[in-house]
């Protein structure tokens, strides 16, 4: 009779599980070679479908149509309005309190000082 791995010493089956972990440690070194390699297969695909789809031919076109948009449209002046007194927080953990100004308007303002407009 022959002797398989399914049936130990004691005639006991051995689960799947125990099977599948004896297999895994006996081949990892190949299983993490093919992982590794198809991987980077995965990896070069992907790089070659974003530079097939982002050609440089498409950015000129791109940048040009913005141009010409920039012609077209000009910007609207932003609203002149006032900021009210707050704290903020800064990237160190202190409040610091910010004192309310007015913002916005257009630099082309005629009832506004030359002195303010430096402020």
């Amino acid at each position: 009779m022959r002797v398989t791995d399914s049936t130990p010493e004691n005639d006991e089956p051995t689960s799947f599980g125990q099977k599948t972990k004896k297999w895994y440690e006996k081949n990892k070194p190949t299983i993490r070679a093919v992982g590794g390699a198809f991987g980077a297969v995965a990896a070069f695909f992907a790089v070659a479908v974003v530079a097939y789809t982002i050609s440089p031919d498409d950015a000129e076109d791109a940048g040009s149509a913005a141009d010409s948009a920039d012609e077209s449209e000009q910007r609207n002046s932003p609203v002149k309005h006032a900021v009210t007194p707050h704290t903020r927080r800064l990237s160190d953990g202190r409040e610091i309190d910010v004192s309310g100004y007015e913002r916005g308007g257009s630099s082309e303002d005629e009832d506004e000082d030359p002195g303010e407009a430096a402020a």
